[in-house]
């Protein structure tokens, strides 16, 4: 009974189905690219935004604690 060919509007049916899940897929695809693409300029929009308004390093106060001073003779005994 397994060996009997499909009657031609059920063959019809399977390629429909088929076809029609090869343009959806092809339809993801595409729209999986736009969203790449448009990821990728947002965020080289967010990175050029930050390399414009990135302030200026502020001066350190003489009187701020700093990890490394420019006394380069700060703890040393004198020896």
């Amino acid at each position: 009974m397994h060996d009997m060919p499909l009657p031609e509007w059920e063959t019809g049916l399977v390629d429909e189905a088929i076809r029609t899940a090869e343009r959806r897929l092809d339809e993801e695809r595409t729209r999986a690219r736009r969203r790449a693409v448009q990821l990728a300029r947002e965020q080289a929009y967010h990175r050029l935004a930050l390399a414009i308004d990135r302030p200026a390093r502020a001066e350190v106060n003489a009187a701020q604690l700093r990890l490394f001073g420019d006394d380069p003779t700060l703890f040393d005994d004198g020896a």
